[in-house]
């Protein structure tokens, strides 16, 4: 699978399980935190992958690149630094919703740019085989990553 349609399938499972996550009764703690942790994960393998495989290609094209890039790192710090603030806190504490809908916010923004710049910028100057490649790379990265968390 190209890896573009790799990367949009990860943004729909992240999509969905914020949907889920704001759907679900407040009171409910444990399905709350269940749910957060299943988008941290996936946002930490994600943007592992990404930053891995994806990114330094793009980032050697020319100075777009290197600047789209850098841009979307520094979003990813942000994103990490929200997952990490909301993992010490209870979904019972009073700014958990506040930081919930923070990195909602932040990760919408930053699928939203990916979605249109970057990845029009990638199929201009990725040829398809390198697409593929890439994608099959950001594949077996994650299940590395995946069997790494759950070790």
């Amino acid at each position: 699978m190209q890896a573009i349609k790799v990367l949009k399938k990860d943004h729909s499972t992240v999509r969905s399980l914020f949907d889920k996550l704001e759907r679900a009764p407040k009171s409910s703690h444990e399905k709350r935190n269940d749910l957060f942790e299943q988008i941290r994960r996936e946002l930490q393998l994600h943007m592992r992958a990404e930053e891995e495989i994806f990114y330094p290609v793009l980032k050697a094209f020319n100075a777009e690149g290197w600047s789209m890039v850098s841009e979307a790192l520094k979003e990813h710090r942000d994103i990490d630094q929200l997952l990490t603030q909301i993992s010490r806190l209870n979904p019972s504490d009073k700014n958990y919703d506040d930081k919930v809908e923070a990195l909602f916010e932040n990760v919408d923004h930053h699928l939203e740019e990916e979605e249109g710049e970057f990845f029009r910028f990638a199929e201009e100057n990725c040829s398809t085989e390198q697409l593929e490649d890439l994608g099959r790379q950001i594949e077996e990265r994650k299940k590395i990553l995946d069997q790494q968390m759950a070790a």
